[in-house]
Formats: C-alpha cells, sequence, structure tokens
C-alpha cells in the first residue's frame, strides 16, 4: 500500500477519496461557532524567532488556564497548523525545552481532521492543484514536512478531532468527583496533550502520563508541550506498555 492509503473501514474526512463522513462547508474559508463567547485570534505570517538558550532543566510541563483562543476561520486554523509544526522542528533543531510562549503557540495546533481542512490542505488523488483558494497553503504545508510527516498527516485527518477543552474539564471534574487521587494516568489518543494541559492542579505533581500518539507531526508537537510526560509515537494496538496504570482517560477515535 502506498503512504497515503486509508484504513479503519475507510472512513475519513476526505470526501475526494469518493467518501464522506463529515459534511463539507459551502465556502473555502467558511466560519463556525464552538463557543461564541470564548476569545479568538486571527493567525499572522509566522517568522522563525531567533536562536535562544533554554537549559533542558527548565523544561516545564504546559498548563492551559484559560482556553487555546483559536482562530475562528479555517484558513487562519490551518496557519496556525503550519506555524506550530514549523516552530516544532524549529526547537527541535535547536535541541532544547520550549519556552511557555512557544508552549502557547504550539498547543493551537489542531491537527487536520476537521472537514474543510482536510479537504482543503491536501490535493486529491490525480489532481495537480489545491481546492480554489487555498494553493498556498497547501504548498506551504507539503514544503514544510518530510514525505513521510506529509503521508501521516494526510492519513490521520480521520483520527484527528481533538477533544474540545469545556468536554476535558467536565472529565476531570467527573474523575475527582469518583474519587482519583492521582497515579499513573494513560492517555491511548493524546493528540496534543490536552488531558494533561487541564489536570486538575491538585493532581499535577501526583500524576504522571503516559501518551500515545500516532501521527509523528503531532507527537513532535506533544512531547514539547508535555516533556515529562511519557509520549509514544505508536498504534496504540501496538504499544509496548506496562501492565498496571491507575487512570485511563481521553476520547480516542
Amino acid at each position: 500500500l502506498d503512504p497515503f492509503t486509508l484504513d479503519l473501514f475507510g472512513n475519513t474526512a476526505l470526501s475526494g477519496f469518493g467518501l464522506s463522513a463529515f459534511p463539507v462547508g459551502g465556502g473555502v474559508d467558511d466560519h463556525f461557532d464552538e463557543d461564541d463567547h470564548a476569545p479568538t485570534h486571527h493567525a499572522t505570517e509566522y517568522v522563525l524567532p531567533k536562536p535562544i538558550a533554554v537549559p533542558a532543566d527548565e523544561a516545564r510541563n504546559f498548563r492551559l488556564e484559560g482556553n487555546r483562543t483559536l482562530a475562528k476561520s479555517w484558513k487562519d486554523r490551518a496557519r496556525d497548523n503550519l506555524a506550530a509544526i514549523k516552530l516544532a522542528a524549529f526547537i527541535e533543531s535547536e535541541q532544547r525545552p520550549a519556552t511557555p510562549e512557544e508552549q502557547s503557540q504550539l498547543i493551537r495546533f489542531t491537527g487536520f481532521g476537521a472537514s474543510e481542512l482536510a479537504n482543503a490542505c491536501f490535493r486529491r488523488p490525480g489532481e495537480a492543484v489545491f481546492r480554489k483558494g487555498w494553493q498556498e497553503v497547501g504548498t506551504e504545508l507539503e514544503s514544510a514536512v518530510a514525505e513521510a510527516d506529509y503521508a501521516s498527516l494526510a492519513r490521520c485527518t480521520q483520527y484527528a478531532h481533538f477533544t474540545p477543552e469545556v468536554i476535558v474539564r467536565a472529565m476531570w471534574k467527573g474523575l475527582s468527583l469518583l474519587g482519583f487521587r492521582g497515579g499513573r494516568v494513560l492517555e491511548p489518543g493524546i493528540g496534543t496533550g490536552l488531558f494533561p494541559a487541564l489536570m486538575p492542579e491538585g493532581l499535577r505533581d501526583v500524576s504522571h502520563v503516559t501518551g500515545i500518539e500516532l501521527d509523528p507531526v503531532t507527537a513532535r508537537i506533544a512531547r514539547l508541550l508535555q516533556p515529562h510526560s511519557h509520549i509514544i509515537n505508536t498504534d496504540f494496538a501496538k504499544a509496548d506498555l506496562p501492565q498496571h496504570f491507575d487512570l485511563a482517560i481521553g476520547n480516542p477515535p
């Protein structure tokens, strides 16, 4: 099979493959209302930061106190994804942890699972151009990652649907009411690590997170956001894990 071959029963947001698991918006830059009251931002042109020295012992797990202030338009979200991908590669090239300011940019990576992103940011099979209005973004994405990573991003559009903050917070609250007081935590599909980023303060120092992430690009970002967690880039079904965890949490596809 070629690296773009789709699996998991062929269920994907890439309707250009002849399947349509999600409705496609009417415009090339549609807006949406996940939370009309949440602060948002508009993506800006990404410029690589100047090299800085950050001691390894200053690595900190990212904690999300408010929300991610995600952009409202699909195209701005795509640009934020590109910015996060480039920033993660830059930080890794310097072999250092991410600063808190950089982590606040990395957390805006949402993957390309939303139907508008999946259908616009990748060429359809047999076509030489991207959807109208998306040529610049699509070309930039192609050049931002290695071929294998690009193939993974395209293939993982069927999985990349990160859980909204309100649901994550509600799940943690429910676990606290059920009596969870910390321990070894497993997240089978960690994405960028929203569950550990929103872990209640009282659990942070008494819990250790092991997260599984299939996509290498997303796993790279998760490691920079949660450097003290154990992020494993593999298929959860094939992961070699300890036999005992105190909690399994998440919202895997």
